[in-house]
This record gives C-alpha cells, structure tokens and sequence, in this order.
C-alpha cells in the first residue's frame, strides 16, 4: 500500500509506520545499488521523517495508533498529530474480540475528544459488527455497492469435500498433474510442512509461506511467487500478496477467513467459474487457531449447501454464521477490553511514562523474536560489525507459548543479544521444524 500511494501522492507526503517499516525501507533502499551503511542512513532518514507531522498520508496498521494510547514513548506529538486527521480503517472485522475492542474505543476517542472522521471498510463485515461500529462512532453515511452488481460476480464454486487434506491427496496431485496452479491452505505451520513435503516433488515450482521462515528467506518465496505452480501455505497468504491460482483446497475455517482465501484463486474474473474445495476435517491443532470451533462449524455447515457463489451472497453467509454476535467468552472479552481502555486513557498524562500501560500493550502480541541456532554465528557477526538490518534477517517470530514450551526443553538460549536463540532445526524451503530439535548442547 505505501508503495503504490507514494507513486500516486509523491515519496514525500507519504509515511511508513509499522513494526518492519525500518527494515523495509532499508531493503529498498539496497535495491538501487546502496552500499549497507548509505542504505541504513536513508532508511533511518526516512523512517524519522515519516513521525514527522509533514508526512500528510501515513500508511499503518491499527496497532501502530493503539500503541500511543498506550504511553508509548512519544506519544505526546502522535496523539495531537492525530487531530482532525481523516482514518481509513481497512478489513477490521478480522481482528479477535479484544483487539476489536480497543480500535473501536480508540476511534471514539479520536472522533469524540480530536474531531477525527473515520471510513470503515470491509468486504465481509458481520452486520453485528456493522451496526456496532456505527452505532458507537455515529456513522452517518452506509455506501454498499448495488447487488444487481454484485450477482453479476460470479468466480467460484464451492466444494465442501469429506475428508481431510491427506485423505484428499490424490485429487490435489492429479490438478498439479494437469498443470493447474494449486493453492493448498492449511490452519498451522506444522500441517502446511507435512503437506507441502507431501506434494513437491510433483512439480519443479513449488513454494511453502508461512509465519516460521527467517526474514531473508520469506522476501526470497514471495518474489517468486508468481512463477509458483504450487503454493502450499498459512493464514500468511490471505492478506498482502497479489496473487492468482486455479484452483484451492483449504482446512475448515471461519468464513471470513474462507472469503480472503477464495480471493487468491481466479482474482480478477477472467478464468470463467473456479473450484474451491473445504475440507470437512482440519487438524487438532485447529481449536487453538480458531477458538470459537461453532463458528467454523456453522460455516462448513452453510457452504455444504451452496453451489456457485457470487458475491452478493457472501454478506448473507457472514451475516447468518455470525449472528449471534460475540457469545460466551467473547462477549467477556470484549466489554473487558472496551473498560481497559477507558482505565489505559485515564492514566495517560503528558511527559510522564507509565511502564505498566506499555507492558500491557506489548502483552496484545503473540509473538517472540528468536534466530534459528544454524544463523547463531552470522547473526552475531552482523551485531558485531553493526550490520543491524541484515542481523535482522535471520529473526523468525514465534508463538508466546511456543517459546515458553521450547524454553522449558531447554530449546531457547539468551546469550544476551535482542533475541534469543532456537535450538531446531532450519531448512530454507520449509522454514523452522519445532519437531526437530539439536541436541541440548547448551546445558547439563
């Protein structure tokens, strides 16, 4: 998105502001030739230019905003930047209950006490959340595109298959066979492994993308993602990429999540009608991706009943697998998220830090930092030399509770740098095997 509004409003009126901008900049800065230190000094220049109140468009995720309310260090300037500012708000139904919880207050805040105005957009908003959203930010205006329109878009069929992905195998080996370009989505890395070791060898371009591969090899797989035959990947693959298959075969999922999915297959219209194939039966390890296992059952139960799906019936499957709105625990969640806020804005004052709102805020992500132990020596060679950004290339993020049962086999070493190290295996292709660890060789 930053580098197509730049081409559109200039580099200079446009910012980039998220937890890989720096990187990010750098690594365009390295394409036209910059030695490493000339890269990192224009990235840095850049990326303090885009705090900066004279950067009028400013491209960041939500957490980005959420962070100053939090006592973040400069939050003084970022919040009164924000008066008066105009936000666009992209896809937020894809958010859990609490993380929706704080958006939603945040931009009450910003709309009530700093006179912001705020668009909300999404393809598949659940009408409970619809009506909440415009309820509590006093939304005037509803633009929704005319369903005449939308019954002309027809792209997909809809296959609920028996089974699961293994019990299917043969079907997804025939189309490669047949020279489709496949896209297989599975719930978790560990079965996106199995899966894709299951199918390369049927073609000479194949690919795996998934949340566990070092920064360096991730930009490696999506810059060849265009000349892939078969993708074999994650949640990783429903948003961001620019990408067109014939044909899916995904694991149960909630059905927005299935709707960004079906994206990737016959993008733009032009492949006539595309099959989707579900799978009745996901993994074990889905009850801990997708926690609220009724919504994916509800999901699977609807689109059992459908046959070719064109667009204005999406909205009516969001709506009916949804509701009910958020239930049980979720409900809980969410109200206790909204007073946390209130709570957070009451302690927030100017100039004075409160360590406790940030760690709260850090405790939203799920996420620890850690170098495959195989790097261990060229990650700290780059700390070493000062080479910060390309030792950022070998950092792979994991789970919180990964890393607490990793650690606890004695898997994870400090050795006092930023991140710690892993001690699993690592291959390029397939990214970090959590089944595979080395021999402790750290401890007695």
């Amino acid at each position: 998105m930053y580098n197509r509004l730049k081409d559109s409003f200039g580099d200079e009126r446009v910012a980039l502001l998220h937890g890989k901008a720096l990187y990010f900049l750098y690594k365009e800065f390295t394409k036209s030739g910059e030695d490493y230190f000339d890269a990192v000094n224009k990235a840095k220049t850049k990326y303090d230019l885009s705090k900066k109140i004279f950067k009028p468009y400013k491209v960041l995720t939500p957490f980005q905003i959420l962070k100053y309310f939090f006592g973040v260090t400069g939050f003084e300037q970022h919040i009164g930047e924000m008066t008066g500012g105009l936000f666009i708000v992209d896809e937020v139904h894809s958010y859990d209950p609490h993380t929706t919880a704080l958006i939603l207050e945040s931009l009450k805040y910003l709309k009530e006490e700093y006179k912001a105005e705020i668009f909300i957009m999404s393809a598949t908003l659940p009408e409970f959340l619809k009506k909440l959203f415009i309820e509590e930010l006093n939304i005037k205006a509803l633009i929704e595109p005319k369903k005449e329109e939308l019954k002309k878009i027809v792209r997909h069929k809809v296959l609920v298959t028996e089974g699961d992905v293994f019990s299917n195998i043969d079907k997804i080996i025939k189309d490669i066979k047949e020279s489709k370009k496949v896209l297989v989505v599975c719930n978790t890395v560990d079965r996106a492994q199995k899966v894709y070791n299951e199918l390369k060898d049927y073609t000479s371009k194949s690919a795996l993308l998934h949340s566990r591969f070092i920064l360096k090899d991730r930009e490696r797989i999506e810059k060849s993602l265009d000349k892939v035959q078969l993708l074999v990947g994650t949640q990783a693959i429903e948003v961001s990429l620019d990408i067109d298959f014939d044909v899916l075969y995904t694991e149960p999922a909630p059905i927005d999540a299935l709707i960004q999915r079906f994206g990737r297959v016959n993008r733009r219209g032009v492949k006539g009608i595309s099959p989707v194939y579900i799978f009745s039966q996901g993994s074990c390890e889905d009850k801990f991706v997708y926690k609220n296992q009724k919504v994916v059952s509800k999901t699977l139960e609807l689109l059992s009943k459908c046959d070719t799906l064109s667009e204005d019936l999406i909205q009516n499957l969001v709506n009916e697998v949804y509701k009910d709105g958020y239930i049980d625990k979720d409900y809980e969640e969410f109200l206790k998220a909204k007073d946390s806020f209130r709570n957070v804005i009451s302690q927030l004052y100017p100039f004075i830090e409160n360590k406790y709102l940030k760690e709260e805020f850090y405790e939203l992500f799920d996420n620890r930092e850690v170098v495959p132990y195989m790097f261990e020596e060229e990650y700290i060679n780059k700390i070493k030399n000062k080479e910060y950004f390309e030792a950022a290339g070998y950092v792979v993020g994991i789970s919180q509770g990964r890393y607490v049962a990793l650690k606890k086999q004695g898997l994870i070493e400090d050795k006092g740098y930023d991140v710690d190290f892993v001690y699993c295996k690592y291959d390029k292709d397939l990214g970090l095997l959590i089944d595979k660890p080395y021999d402790n060789v750290f401890t007695t």
